[in-house]
């Protein structure tokens, strides 16, 4: 059971302990959502070393975490295959998706006093009516 992932980026591989991945670009292995590298958070989940944080009101995490396989599963590397054609995938958007951003940000914009005049803050009769026995009705009178 692997407890390592790491990356060759002359050789361009994703090293998980013995074995290896080719073909990983270096975007793919740096790739981040939400401050977090997503191979890394992925590995972590299924090595063999699996120790979490304490978190919350700081109780010790649950004696289930101690139930795990002994060995890499096959369904790991089917896992770790579509999470690198995904990510693949997604840097390859990278640039159609900047392009939009900068058109939508360089765009013109319309106001809130344009939106409240139109009525788009309006709530909807039937939405008005679903909401009475909400916990705040006078919030959608």
């Amino acid at each position: 059971m692997p407890d390592t992932i790491g990356y060759d980026a002359v050789k361009r591989r994703l090293l998980i302990g013995k074995g290896y991945v080719e073909n990983v670009s270096p975007e793919m292995w740096a790739y981040e959502v939400s401050g977090k590298k997503v191979l890394q958070q992925w590995f972590s989940y299924r090595k063999a070393k699996r120790d979490r944080p304490i978190i919350g009101d700081r109780r010790p995490p649950s004696p289930l975490c101690d139930i795990q396989p002994d060995h890499w599963l096959a369904e790991y590397t089917s896992e770790l295959i579509n999470v690198l054609n995904v990510l693949g995938l997604l840097v390859e958007l990278e640039p159609k998706q900047a392009a939009l951003l900068e058109k939508i940000c360089s765009g013109p914009t319309i106001s809130a006093t344009e939106l409240r005049e139109a009525g788009a803050f309006e709530i909807p009769m039937q939405l008005k009516r679903k909401r009475k026995g909400a916990e705040h009705p006078e919030l959608f009178e």
